[in-house]
């Protein structure tokens, strides 16, 4: 069963969410939002969705871990169904939509469950949008989820 609490009546300010693109320029979510999920390997898991609007249309970004980790230091990010994922998607082009996992690095996270606050950084390798390489993104957060 699938839960979700949006953001959108908070104040921007209790918004913080950035990550560096392969284009050179900044990620900022406006919205973010979490959501509950089952997968096979990590059995519960939270997603943490955060999203920009640019031209209206979206790019989110999404973090995914185990319920059973509030906090991790240094975990390592994959892009296998064990520790903590980050996928940047990006739908400017609606004819051309991209998927850019992160394939390794690591996330450093706190996840308050009473009071909905997430906070943290990520480093990772993540996939170029065409599919020729890889490139480096950098994320912090500390962002209320309502």
């Amino acid at each position: 069963m699938n839960s979700a609490a949006s953001k959108s009546s908070l104040a921007t300010t209790d918004v913080n969410f950035t990550a560096s693109l392969e284009d050179g320029s900044s990620f900022r979510a406006s919205v973010t939002e979490l959501k509950s999920s089952v997968t096979p390997g990590r059995g519960d898991i939270w997603m943490v969705i955060a999203t920009e609007w640019v031209n209206g249309r979206p790019r989110t970004f999404t973090i995914t871990f185990s319920k059973e980790r509030k906090d991790a230091t240094n975990e390592p990010v994959t892009d296998q169904d064990q520790h903590a994922t980050v996928h940047f998607n990006n739908y400017q082009d609606p004819l051309h939509p991209t998927l850019q996992k992160a394939r390794s690095g690591t996330i450093t996270y706190r996840f308050n469950r009473a009071n909905l606050n997430f906070s943290g950084t990520f480093q990772v390798t993540m996939d170029k949008a065409d599919g020729t390489g890889r490139y480096q993104c950098v994320g912090e957060f500390d962002t209320a989820l309502d």
